[in-house]
């Protein structure tokens, strides 16, 4: 079997591998093998871009947070009976 995402050589009896099936309904539409590892690296690819997003759009955001609540030297405690 060949990696779809690395073109390289999957050995079935050492390496972990992913199938990955495309259905439509109760149609197989495409089903393609892959490492493990590749697999991985390809799903946490979009997570990694939009985290990174995220946090820059938090840096950027900060200085507008920092004015709208202040910081408080201390909190205020409630003893609830």
């Amino acid at each position: 079997m060949i990696c779809n995402l690395c073109n390289k050589s999957i050995n079935e009896k050492k390496d972990r591998y992913v199938a990955v099936q495309d259905w439509s309904g109760k149609k197989q539409i495409r089903e393609f093998w892959c490492h493990l590892s590749c697999f991985n690296k390809a799903m946490n690819r979009d997570l990694t871009a939009l985290e990174k997003q995220a946090k820059d759009m938090l840096d950027r955001a900060r200085p507008i947070f920092d004015q709208l609540l202040p910081k408080a030297d201390k909190m205020e405690e409630y003893d609830l009976k």
